[in-house]
């Protein structure tokens, strides 16, 4: 009888045990909301030090240095069990990332990393999908807060300092800006911020002091399409021209910048461009225009041959759009040739991160067109994640056979040459 008695209560014991555990883990479990980032247990977030201080302090708790701008943490606190919670940062499936133990970071980061509700944060736990999912994963993923939002960098609205940019571009876009110390720097580029790839031959190098820029440019003839030295050469587009040898800008050898960003913030920059030497005359190669072979008076698909002095104004906005780093909308006066759109760096939307740049040219000697650029990054791990963009650049405008279609359908790409990161 006695036996049976302990047998009984070992039993009792133990089941009261297990049902105890299971509901614990049930009512963890349960308190997960797809809906609710901030009871996610097992998410990864794409870190950038601007977008919060956590992102800065963490790193105090791990014992990072030098600190790390962007980066991929994983926190998986899944388990009850306090041993078992940890973070990585970097691909969690790699064995080169770093493990930490959750209980190392401090409670206050602990907290901020539960709370963080910006598109930047993925729940990693198995989700229910449904039959509208394919339509609404995307959506649910939006942030008002971010879909659009000041600068976060004080540098990027000051006049002085807005030339400093991370980023270098292969073809066209903003130069990347070097500083040496504040106001004071460098800035280089290949073609200018509103072309594409093989659009433009220039290269230019810029000294910035105080707002002011002082700029030397010259050209590689490669960037375009290479040229013979003679007075005229004529083709047909339908049959000789690949990538659109029309449409293009074609500079003398060595030319001179001038610009100024009026002091009253980041909104306003004015030029001057002016020729130095032109060089041996190297006209570029005419495409006839094929809807004017019916006329019999033949003309020819237009360039911008750059000559001359040139008066030159971008009217911009800088702000964040989808938590970019970087992004403005602008209006601008350059080389005699009028342009609308807008660039971002590091949009952020439903877990890709990328940059997007529109252009339109609208008025001057060429023909209207449309460039499209998509980068595409988040291809590596830690400072890699953005240091490396890559994706398809396209131009569209009249073609030689007089439609509207692809100038161009090419590639580009940007690398983050250095984070320039400050801590404040």
């Amino acid at each position: 009888m006695k036996m049976f008695k302990k047998i009984t209560f070992t039993l009792t014991f133990f089941i009261m045990l297990f049902a105890t555990f299971s509901a614990v883990n049930s009512l963890y479990a349960q308190s997960e909301r797809d809906d609710d980032p901030r009871t996610w247990k097992y998410f990864r977030i794409f870190a950038r030090a601007q977008d919060d201080s956590v992102f800065l302090k963490l790193q105090d708790d791990l014992l990072i240095d030098p600190k790390l701008e962007s980066y991929v943490i994983t926190v998986n606190i899944s388990d009850p069990e306090p041993l078992n919670q940890y973070i990585v940062l970097g691909d969690e499936a790699s064995p080169d990332a770093q493990r930490f133990a959750w209980s190392q970071l401090s409670e206050d980061n602990q907290n901020s990393l539960i709370a963080w509700t910006g598109t930047n944060k993925e729940n990693l736990n198995l989700k229910k999908l449904n039959y509208a999912s394919v339509f609404t994963d995307v959506i649910s993923k939006i942030r008002v807060k971010e879909l659009i939002a000041p600068p976060q960098k004080y540098r990027e609205i000051k006049n002085t300092t807005s030339y400093i940019n991370p980023y270098l571009q292969i073809f066209g876009g903003d130069p990347v800006g070097i500083p040496l110390k504040g106001s004071f720097g460098f800035s280089f580029s290949q073609g200018t911020p509103y072309s594409g790839p093989l659009e433009s031959e220039v290269v230019s190098a810029r000294f910035h002091l105080l707002g002011a820029s002082v700029g030397v440019n010259t050209r590689i003839k490669e960037f375009t399409r290479a040229r013979e030295s003679r007075d005229s050469v004529s083709e047909t587009g339908s049959n000789s021209v690949s990538f659109a040898n029309y449409n293009n800008m074609f500079y003398p050898k060595l030319r001179l910048d001038f610009s100024y960003i009026i002091p009253f913030g980041n909104f306003f920059e004015v030029g001057f461009y002016t020729t130095l030497d032109t060089g041996k005359y190297d006209p570029p190669i005419q495409v006839i225009n094929e809807e004017s072979l019916a006329s019999g008076d033949t003309t020819y698909m237009p360039n911008l041959v750059v000559n001359g002095s040139y008066f030159n104004w971008e009217f911009r906005y800088p702000f964040r759009t989808f938590g970019s780093t970087r992004a403005k909308v602008y209006v601008a006066r350059y080389l005699g040739e009028t342009h609308v759109g807008y660039s971002g760096r590091e949009l952020r939307l439903a877990g890709s991160t990328f940059d997007l740049r529109m252009d339109f040219l609208v008025a001057g000697e060429r023909n209207f067109q449309i460039l499209f650029e998509t980068l595409i990054s988040g291809i590596g791990e830690g400072f890699s994640f953005t240091g490396f963009a890559f994706g398809p650049s396209i131009r569209l405008g009249t073609t030689s056979s007089g439609s509207f279609g692809a100038l161009t359908i090419l590639a580009n790409a940007r690398f983050k040459v250095g984070d320039f990161f400050d801590e404040k």
